[in-house]
């Protein structure tokens, strides 16, 4: 995984099969269609992605981390859309999944273009991540 980013490719990344993420108290009709239960697409960044390979950390920069279709954990999602409503959004805690039991999808920030079609991790004996 690490090779193909630094290569500068698209990923799916098996270890994130969720993401958290804490509400700022910004409100808005696409966050509302989230929480609500609608897949949106969803991108993040990071400033700093590392990964330990034979003990050792290798930093590879800050990535991207994105997926076309995510939506909120239910109970998630209608605690900080009942937040919103009352304006006690700031500091609300929400989990969010890629649709259909799939992953994200990660690349460096500075290898970023329109196109994003993640490529195959090619490990002998290791399912494809999807």
């Amino acid at each position: 995984m690490a090779r193909l980013l630094v290569d500068g490719q698209c990923v799916i990344s098996p270890f994130l099969p969720r993401m958290s993420f804490t509400l700022t108290g910004e409100d808005s009709p696409g966050l509302r269609a989230l929480l609500s239960g609608e897949q949106r697409s969803m991108w993040c960044s990071t400033e700093e992605f590392a990964v330990t390979l034979a003990g050792r950390r290798l930093r590879l920069g800050p990535v991207l981390v994105l997926h076309p279709r995510v939506a909120t954990e239910q109970e998630d999602g209608q605690r900080a859309l009942a937040a919103l409503n009352a304006g006690r959004g700031d500091g609300c805690k929400v989990t969010v999944r890629p649709a259909d039991g799939e992953r994200f999808r990660m690349l460096l920030q500075n290898a970023a273009t329109a196109e994003q079609v993640p490529v195959p991790l090619g490990l002998p004996g290791f399912p494809e991540p999807r």
